[in-house]
């Protein structure tokens, strides 16, 4: 009786001890409270080492406002935005940062599967009030590329070291966010160094990441920006980043209020997509 009594007992604590969810070994994602107005969700850690691959090439998603102007595709409604964000949660992308993406232009070094990069320009007061709690949300990295120049128009230093805190770097879009191939070569000498110096000395950062504004630039921007300490650069230009590319004129993804979720999985899988 006494052996069939411990059988039964031993029986029963495993049963509870997997009812109570003990018996998953594996790590478990966090939760945490969703952005204001949102339902909480699961947030995922990022891919394991296993995981890592050389990929094909590299979607970098290019965003600028985000509001309610439906007549202008350099805006995104939030609701659209976020749509797209849980797009990437729940299809297992795995945005990275932009010193990742350098590694793998440069050396081809691996990623986590299905990257892709979130990047903003202009530095709207959006970026801070609407973007950023969401992508903190969903624990994804970015870049906002800024006119140094414009610092105090829409978003202050404070808002921006509180970016950088949560995850968003911080790149050049220039100092007063002008059309780099129409300045004399001295002009844009200033453009460049100007902007870097002031992020540098206010963000206490190395700033090495730059973004043409219009996506205006000749061979002496290109000179320009690696004496002054740019190593990386994007433009407007359509289609995927990949290895070995001019890491100074890198192609990015258009993202407005004309990107619907169907051409959104397009731009994120076809190298090709549909220019809308």
């Amino acid at each position: 009786m006494n052996k069939n009594f411990q059988l039964v007992q031993t029986l029963f604590i495993i049963v509870v001890f997997f009812l109570t969810g003990c018996g998953n070994i594996s790590k478990q994602p966090e939760s945490s409270e969703g952005p204001k107005g949102q339902t909480s969700i699961t947030v995922r850690d990022k891919a394991p080492a296993a995981s890592l691959s050389v990929p094909r090439g590299i979607p970098v998603l290019m965003y600028h406002s985000i509001g309610d102007e439906r007549d202008n595709d350099a805006v995104i409604s939030k609701e659209r935005f976020v749509e797209q964000m849980d797009f990437l949660y729940k299809n297992h992308y795995n945005p990275i940062t932009l010193d990742e993406l350098a590694g793998y232009i440069s050396e081809g070094k691996a990623l986590p599967e299905k990257p892709v990069v979130l990047t903003f320009d202009d530095g709207y007061r959006d970026t801070f009030d609407v973007a950023m709690p969401i992508l903190k949300q969903y624990r994804f990295p970015s870049m906002v590329f800024i006119p140094a120049g414009e610092v105090g128009t829409n978003l202050t230093w404070e808002q921006l070291k509180e970016m950088k805190a949560s995850g968003m770097q911080v790149g050049s879009h220039s100092y007063f966010h002008r059309e780099l191939a129409k300045l004399s070569p001295a002009e844009q000498a200033e453009e460049i160094a100007k902007s870097k110096q002031v992020l540098d000395r206010n963000l206490n950062q190395d700033t090495r990441w730059f973004c043409y504004p219009y996506s205006s630039y000749n061979d002496i921007t290109l000179k320009l920006l690696r004496e002054k300490g740019m190593t990386f650069a994007v433009t407007t230009n359509a289609g995927w980043a990949k290895k070995g590319d001019n890491p100074l004129v890198l192609n990015r993804v258009w993202i407005g209020n004309s990107v619907d979720l169907k051409h959104f999985e397009e731009r994120l899988t076809k190298e090709d997509y549909s220019i809308l």
